[in-house]
């Protein structure tokens, strides 16, 4: 008997700085992975732009290396699927054969700030609000400001819909976590009041599907230039968040997920859509599920190491001594904070006075994780429950240091799995529509594997009590509730 050749599906995911692909079997096991540098990043004051075919370069750069590895260390592998995630709200305007008319524009571009503030005064307190980090607003602005530019577009897309068109050749899909930014509503499954009022034409929306729903098959070019399969499944994506979400190895209602990368981002999983307030937003989640979060301005990319040439595992190390600390700040690289307060004033703060740079690490660590408290806090004031474990992304999810303090200050498990990356959970989604039948959360429970895990401590928990207290005290004194 000829024995089966094992499937792999492939998670690409693009960030501003790089790409990165993982070859990923139906159990979760990495085959192949591979990078590659984006070099283009045109970023000064409120510009952030890149050239969308730098992407491609380096997407046909990363997955030739995985095609390689995998030809070369697992033969007997048949590659099914693949799946591309990319930042949330950055936007690519392009023609009806899919070429960029412009430069794409990134999610931090904040150009379009006047124009997200007049939509605002015409939307109701209890309606979506915009703000310049949506692709909605990007695209407003290219209408206003660069009408030439706006005439020759056809295609409103992100880039996680771009590549897939790139490997599919049809430039016309988006899934729903993408779509969101670009004013569709999933609750009504459909576009929002916001986009008629900004005069955008339906003619460039994309259609909108479920994330893991495949968009098409890879074409020959694009099978030519990337070493893929022609044929090879193409699944729609989501946004980095969304698949970061995935990877983690959320599954259920009430499954919290902190993601730690530059900034702090929650999201927890709930069966019913919560009424939430400013700040906040919901995902639909592709399990039929919703998934209400928001994000931070504060975040470990925050952090400030007063020892130079000294690693932030070693800083984490000689701060634990430290904790609790009786110093209490708030840590912001620029004015304003978004969540889990609004202050567009806002700036760094520090009371007391520590005694050496490891005490003033261990106060800023402690500060990280208070303000990952208060988020979920007011996330629950909204009706989100929260269960007993945090699963934990990003790259300062690997401290255990840091871990062990965040379990100690929410008193509640810290868990990561062994791969909570974006391009992992687009592997997720490649897998669920050519592996696990469509189901998302047999493919979650499938392919992840908590590897980590950190309990509180009552006695610890017990003695960050009042100095989170003292903390959101000197929050209030300055305005910031």
């Amino acid at each position: 008997m000829v024995p089966e050749i094992p499937a792999v599906v492939i998670g690409l995911d693009v960030g501003t700085s790089g790409i990165r692909a993982l070859a990923v079997t139906a159990r979760g096991v990495v085959l192949a992975e591979g990078e590659a540098g984006i070099t283009d990043n045109r970023a000064q004051g409120s510009i952030h732009e890149q050239e969308a075919l730098e992407w491609w370069r380096a997407v046909c750069q990363t997955l030739r290396r995985v095609v390689d590895k995998l030809r070369e260390e697992a033969a007997s592998t048949s590659t099914v699927g693949i799946a591309v995630t990319s930042t949330s709200g950055s936007l690519v305007l392009a023609d009806s054969t899919g070429f960029p008319v412009r430069p794409a524009i990134l999610y931090d571009d904040g150009r379009g700030a006047s124009i997200a503030e007049d939509l605002n005064r015409s939307l109701s307190r209890d309606e979506a609000h915009f703000n310049s980090s949506f692709s909605l607003i990007k695209a407003a602005w290219v209408r206003q400001d660069e009408p030439a530019v706006w005439e020759r577009a056809r295609r409103l897309l992100h880039p996680a819909d771009w590549l897939a068109g790139k490997l599919t050749g049809q430039f016309d899909t988006t899934d729903y976590s993408n779509a969101l930014k670009l004013g569709y509503d999933p609750e009504v499954g459909g576009w929002s009041k916001a986009v008629s009022l900004l005069e955008v034409s339906p003619q460039s929306l994309p259609r909108v599907v479920r994330p893991g729903t495949q968009v098409g098959t890879v074409s020959s070019q694009a099978g030519a230039e990337t070493g893929l399969e022609p044929g090879t499944r193409v699944v729609a994506g989501a946004t980095d968040g969304m698949a970061s979400l995935i990877a983690s190895g959320a599954s259920e209602p009430s499954h919290a997920n902190t993601t730690l990368g530059t900034t702090i981002v929650w999201k927890v999983l709930s069966r019913n859509k919560p009424r939430l307030t400013l700040g906040m937003y919901c995902h639909r989640h592709p399990a039929d599920l919703w998934a209400p979060g928001a994000a931070s301005n504060t975040g470990p990319g925050s952090l400030r190491c007063e020892e130079p040439n000294v690693k932030a595992s070693e800083m984490d190390r000689v701060a634990a001594d430290h904790l609790p600390s009786s110093t209490v700040c708030y840590l912001l690289r620029s004015k304003g904070e978004r969540y889990p307060f609004l202050n567009s004033a806002a700036e760094t703060f520090a009371e007391g006075k520590p005694a050496s740079p490891a005490e003033w690490y261990a106060a800023q660590l402690q500060s990280l994780a208070f303000v990952e408290r208060w988020g979920y806090e007011r996330l629950e004031e909204c009706g989100v429950a929260v269960g007993d474990t945090v699963f934990s992304t990003g790259s300062a999810a690997a401290s255990p240091v840091f871990s062990q303090l965040r379990a100690n200050v929410l008193t509640r498990a810290v868990a990561r799995c062994q791969y909570p990356t974006s391009a992992f959970g687009a592997a997720i989604l490649a897998a669920t529509d050519t592996l696990y039948g469509g189901d998302l959360t047999a493919a979650i429970r499938g392919m992840t594997r908590i590897c980590e895990s950190y309990e509180p401590s009552r006695a610890l928990a017990e003695g960050f009590g009042p100095i989170y207290t003292s903390f959101r005290a000197a929050c209030a004194r300055r305005g910031y509730v």
